[in-house]
């Protein structure tokens, strides 16, 4: 009698700096990995409800200012060393439950952690992909807050990459994302990088018929770089 043989799931581990679960997200990712993998979602944030966020984690003026929403969709903004201690308990949960490899749902820069499975922080890989494929051309930026344009201009470059950068958030209504890709129309630049795993594949998709220009989209890159590490 046959019997069937059914694969053992690839566990992948998914950290927010926000709350989990990212619906929002995860429903861009699944459609590239497939059933073959298992996801299991971590946020920084889960413990904690919407103020005690703002009066423990939200930026000084000196803060590296990274952008992220909590579980009912509200967006909040978070000084980046004030939760790196809980993203290292979120990564060793997450070893603990036994993921194959653990994302970084953020394309912020972030210090070494300790790891004992591939770790994957998009910001370095994707600024490298993106200097390779500009090769010495003006790049577009979108970034979710006007807080963040003075750093993201600061961290494109240390890659050797020259930006323009507009602004508009994934996390609020209306057609802010539309109005950036209008800026990017008429400018001298080789392709758009959407700057945070909160733009969606929709959001993509307005930018590059907006722009006409090539766009790139941090969460179904990191997705498809995780099926191709695991396929």
């Amino acid at each position: 009698m046959d019997t069937d043989i059914q694969e053992e799931k690839v566990k992948i581990g998914v950290i927010t700096i926000g709350q989990s679960p990212r619906n929002d997200i995860m429903e861009d990712i699944r459609g590239i990995l497939g059933a073959k993998f298992e996801i299991i979602e971590k946020g920084a944030l889960d413990s904690f409800d919407y103020n005690e966020v703002q009066n423990n984690f939200y930026p000084h003026p000196d803060s590296t200012v990274l952008v992220s929403r909590m579980r009912d969709g509200r967006q909040v903004k978070l000084a980046e060393e004030k939760i790196i201690p809980l993203l290292q308990e979120c990564i060793q949960n997450l070893e603990e439950r036994h993921c194959k490899a653990i994302l970084m749902l953020c394309t912020g820069p972030f210090p070494k952690f300790s790891h004992d499975v591939l770790l994957i922080k998009p910001q370095e890989m994707f600024h490298n992909i993106t200097q390779k494929l500009s090769d010495g051309n003006k790049v577009g930026v979108i970034v979710p807050d006007k807080d963040q344009v003075e750093m993201i201009k600061y961290w494109w470059n240390h890659h050797g990459v020259e930006i323009e950068v507009q602004v508009a958030s994934p996390y609020e209504e209306g057609n802010n994302i539309i109005k950036a890709a209008e800026g990017f129309r008429d400018k001298d630049i080789s392709l758009i990088f959407m700057d945070c795993m909160g733009y969606s594949v929709k959001m993509k998709q307005d930018v590059h018929r907006t722009s006409g220009k090539p766009v790139l989209l941090p969460r179904t890159l990191a997705a498809r770089i995780i099926n191709e590490l695991f396929s």
